[in-house]
């Protein structure tokens, strides 16, 4: 059993096996970032990651290398941190170089330590068959029930079994890659608890099972805020991602200067 909190997985290295190893450490599921991750020598020394190759495609190719050491690194020094305890789970976003290769190579490497794949920055219909072909978890990220259910009906209804949870990027409070389609004004918010409630309907719609969590992603900074999503049986199993408050930890790999910005923006 683990918390229903999960650390939000940050882009290029701002989530890594420090962050997330003390995450799961702590109970919830730490989300190690599998994009261009950092990795060590023998030495444990960070490897500058130096691109030899003379064409694009020769490049490409060092790309994913450094991609499979890197992912493969922070997840089992992530996986020694959390001493047993918790889940780990691997970010990766579908638009990026070399996306697929990279995550098969990571989960290849990494046998039996990562529970789960979150997935957005697309439309990653392949990411349900790569699960299975791995037999692990995995966690689309969606920002409306009808991205859902497109991808429900062209992949994901084939291997239900392993959709652990549906992850609702919220479009105005999240903080990365946000889903707005043009139906909706990037101006105008809107309450994120009936676009999740519809997401539950069309999950009940399409036959999903009850056991298959919602998470919310975006605006996540106290559980206090959200007592009346918990328990509740118009959503039903609600999980929280939290991506900005983790930056702010001990644990987190982000420069001090950040750290401080981060309490003083507006």
């Amino acid at each position: 059993e683990v918390w229903p909190l999960v650390e939000g997985g940050k882009g290029v290295s701002a989530t890594n096996h420090a962050s997330s190893g003390a995450w799961a450490a702590a109970g919830g599921i730490g989300t190690v970032s599998a994009v261009n991750a950092d990795y060590y020598d023998d030495n444990g020394e960070l490897v500058p990651q130096i691109y030899h190759g003379r064409t694009r495609e020769e490049r490409h190719h060092e790309l994913v290398r450094y991609g499979i050491l890197g992912g493969t690194a922070q997840v089992k020094r992530a996986h020694d941190i959390a001493g047993g305890k918790g889940a780990i789970n691997i970010n990766v976003l579908w638009e990026m170089g070399g996306a697929q290769a990279v995550l098969e190579g990571v989960l290849e490497n990494c046998k039996g330590l990562i529970a789960g794949v979150t997935c957005g920055a697309g439309m990653p219909y392949k990411l349900a068959e790569i699960a299975a072909r791995h037999n692990v978890n995995y966690l689309p990220i969606i920002s409306s029930a009808r991205a859902f259910r497109a991808l429900w009906k062209r992949s994901y209804s084939k291997v239900p079994e392993l959709m652990a949870a549906v992850v609702y990027e919220d479009p105005w409070l999240a903080g990365g890659h946000n889903g707005l389609s043009n139906a909706e004004d990037p101006r105008s918010p809107e309450d994120p608890y009936p676009r999740v409630k519809a997401l539950r309907e069309t999950m009940r719609a399409e036959g999903v099972s009850e056991d298959t969590a919602i998470v919310m992603a975006g605006g996540g900074w106290f559980l206090r805020e959200w007592e009346n999503w918990i328990d509740n049986p118009e959503l039903g199993k609600i999980m929280f991602q939290f991506g900005t408050r983790p930056l702010l930890t001990q644990e987190s790999p982000i420069p001090q200067d950040w750290k401080d910005m981060l309490r003083t923006v507006e």
